[in-house]
């Protein structure tokens, strides 16, 4: 937010993860391919 805050509008436990979904758009929004992002993903499942 404006006063620097982060705020948390919802999880969504199941998001959807098709090549027209949110999920992977954001990955590529944010540089990531999405194999990496799954990757990444399962790594921090794991830890």
């Amino acid at each position: 937010g404006p006063d620097g805050e982060f705020y948390a509008l919802e999880v969504n436990t199941i998001p959807g993860m098709t090549e027209t979904s949110l999920v992977p758009k954001a990955a590529a929004a944010a540089g990531m391919e999405f194999g990496d992002f799954l990757l990444r993903l399962i790594d921090l499942a794991v830890k």
